[in-house]
């Protein structure tokens, strides 16, 4: 397939990497510099301590024509991306980002395009504009958003590494709350106590404000299963111990968090059917105003 991929970061990159070994694949990137960088020396990817090189296509500015777009940009990037989207022909898009909150978008994007998504379980650091180190190794499951099935694209896109696959599932919503219940427990805390996810576990008084965080999202989703679900955090934690999540990566770097993709998306929906949250509000507001501070002291 002719693949295009929008966006440059470390998903953008480990999905670009992957995919090459049996697709087309273009990179499109905010930045010049980074597309010449890729035309110049492809994507690295480090995994188990093996590195490897990957030959792409690389370019600003979304065009041209293709069987699958994967959008990777964050969150806080979306109604950019979107509006350059809305230029094209009629495509097949899947989306990869965090949280929740962009369903709300795409459920109000007046569009021709078929829309999918998908939930990306691998963990992924970009360590420059080229090189991206894949940290963790799980799946991206992906399923139709108000649109068909593409069976075409499904059996294409399990034509991959077994250190990447791609699995299409109707459950994908069930799938996305249960990766935003994660995402919740463990990017703000780390971000916050700057500690690597291992820490939360590993310290009883970190855990309990997990585990707070892990009860409001729970009462706030309606999910059962709750003790089922709380073993998953944990084993989420025990796997990753040792990596930085994005949003820690993020505040260290000073850059946009996707907070208001996990926990704003969360929070409206607390507010809307009157559900209390106020160890989510906490952590909104703590990060918001840590945001303006490295945003500040960035510029």
């Amino acid at each position: 397939m002719n693949i295009g991929i929008i966006g440059g970061g470390a998903i953008g990159l480990l999905c670009a990497s992957y995919l090459t070994q049996h697709h087309d694949v273009t990179v499109f990137t905010r930045r010049n510099e980074q597309a010449e960088e890729i035309r110049a020396v492809g994507i690295e990817r480090t995994v188990k301590g093996e590195t490897r090189q990957a030959a792409v296509h690389a370019q600003t500015g979304i065009t041209g024509e293709f069987d699958l777009l994967i959008v990777t940009v964050k969150y806080h990037h979306l109604q950019d991306v979107l509006g350059e989207l809305s230029t094209l022909p009629p495509h097949r898009i899947l989306f990869l980002q965090n949280g929740m909150a962009h369903l709300l978008d795409l459920e109000n994007w007046k569009t021709g395009h078929s829309l999918y998504i998908g939930v990306v379980e691998h963990g992924a650091m970009k360590m420059s504009d080229h090189a991206v180190n894949h940290t963790g190794i799980g799946v991206i499951k992906w399923g139709a958003f108000q649109h068909e099935e593409a069976v075409d694209i499904k059996k294409a896109l399990n034509e991959t590494s077994s250190h990447f696959q791609m699995i299409y599932t109707n459950e994908w919503k069930k799938v996305l709350e249960e990766k935003l219940l994660v995402n919740v427990c463990i990017n703000p805390l780390t971000a916050l106590l700057h500690v690597r996810n291992g820490e939360l576990i590993a310290n009883p008084s970190y855990e309990y404000m997990m585990k707070c965080a892990f009860e409001e999202a729970v009462s706030i989703l309606g999910l059962p299963e709750k003790e089922r679900l709380w073993s998953y955090v944990v084993s989420v934690c025990e796997k990753t111990a040792e990596n930085q999540s994005s949003m820690l990566q993020d505040i260290v770097k000073g850059r946009q968090t996707e907070r208001k993709a996990i926990l704003g998306y969360l929070l409206k929906k607390a507010q809307a059917h009157g559900v209390a949250a106020p160890h989510l509000t906490f952590f909104d507001r703590s990060l918001e105003v840590l945001e303006k501070k490295q945003t500040k002291s960035f510029e």
